[in-house]
């Protein structure tokens, strides 16, 4: 009976861990989303004006965000995943220092398709159990 016990609250614990991974995972993905789209609209009207500085500044506040996520991530998703994201926001952040917002913007989108992957690929379903 005691073995019965433990097993129930272990198997408890593990679906609340559970839970609790997917709904962060999908509140901060759905806040780097926010994130990245608003800044790959600033690009889109920066490149029309021609001005950098304020997409730069931007830029340095979606990276502050990012470290503070990818803290976190780190633990719960696939390295890779991580790794591109941060690759995509790194070519981002350096084709807009170097003046070359049409590159930063693929970038940006790419940076945006890594993030849903995330939260398409923590998602319970047929698709990825197989």
């Amino acid at each position: 009976m005691k073995d019965t016990i433990i097993i129930i609250a272990i198997i408890v614990i593990i679906l609340a861990g559970d839970m609790w991974t997917k709904k962060y995972l999908n509140k901060t993905v759905d806040e780097l989303l926010g994130t990245l789209e608003e800044l790959k609209d600033n690009v889109i009207v920066a490149k029309e004006s021609n001005s950098r500085e304020k997409i730069k500044e931007e830029m340095q506040e979606v990276e502050k965000k990012w470290k503070k996520t990818n803290e976190i991530w780190a633990v719960l998703v696939m390295h890779q995943e991580v790794d591109n994201i941060e690759q995509a926001l790194t070519r981002a952040k350096s084709n807009i220092n170097n003046g070359d917002l049409e590159v930063a913007l693929q970038e940006i989108e790419t940076a945006i398709f890594f993030s849903k992957h995330v939260k398409e690929r923590e998602k319970l379903s047929l698709k990825n159990i197989l």
